[in-house]
């Protein structure tokens, strides 16, 4: 990932520049977050209608080929040189990250439905405490800028690990104990990776760059949102 070397980061910007970056990054962010559940919504419809869909190879194909394009293929796009393309990026990476978690949605949906009677209940939670940390973080990171050189480190090098993690611990469930401790550092991973990303938009990123930074901290929630509802449902369980 490499950032406009040439231009100062937002952060020592004017209070007006600041702010017309937040506005838009926060906008950008609001739009990709609301593209991907939509999608996911239709994702999920799309297959409790098709059986094909439904099996372990197709799960682990679209999963797996959806988070590529989403946080690899669409990240190439996002940050070129190409305004259109920067856009074409962001919508695509929204767009497949969406599809990616059409099986995650389908299945909260129906475990909400028979614990809860509310299909929707694991789904607010996850979205409320995705919500709240995401906020506590913006505070804290607001403050100044932080370092995370372990943070960058890990991400690095457990990124796409993870994110294979992620898909093949829903395609093929750890139960117990053990698989409940295995979601939980998912989170504190992704977790960290998103008051990483945050430090980065916000205190490294110039004020040109709006849309690389709503598609980092989109890209950094929803991961993050994956693996509290994972967590979330393997909880409910026991």
């Amino acid at each position: 990932m490499t950032y406009q070397a040439f231009a100062a980061p937002v952060a020592q910007s004017p209070v007006d520049v600041r702010v017309s970056y937040l506005r838009k990054v926060a906008g950008l962010t609001f739009l990709g977050v609301s593209t991907s559940g939509l999608v996911a919504a239709l994702a999920a419809f799309v297959i409790s209608l098709v059986p094909a869909l439904q099996s372990q190879m197709a799960q682990l194909v679209i999963i797996l080929g959806s988070f590529g394009i989403a946080q690899y293929g669409a990240r190439s796009l996002v940050f070129s040189n190409s305004a259109p393309s920067r856009y074409l990026g962001f919508a695509v990476g929204s767009v497949f990250q969406g599809i990616a978690m059409g099986y995650l949605v389908l299945t909260a949906l129906l475990m909400g439905a028979e614990l809860f009677g509310s299909p929707f209940m694991l789904l607010f939670q996850a979205m409320g405490m995705v919500s709240l940390t995401a906020m506590g973080m913006l505070m804290y990171i607001m403050t100044g800028p932080r370092e995370f050189s372990m943070v960058k480190g890990a991400l690095s090098a457990m990124s796409l690990p993870m994110l294979g993690l992620m898909a093949l611990s829903f395609i093929f469930p750890i139960g117990g104990t053990f698989g409940i401790l295995i979601s939980m550092a998912f989170v504190a991973f992704s977790a960290g990776a998103v008051m990483y990303q945050l430090n980065t938009v916000i205190h490294e990123m110039s004020s040109e760059m709006h849309v690389e930074g709503a598609y980092t901290v989109t890209m950094g929630l929803l991961v993050l949102f994956w693996n509290l509802l994972t967590l979330l449902m393997k909880l409910q369980r026991r």
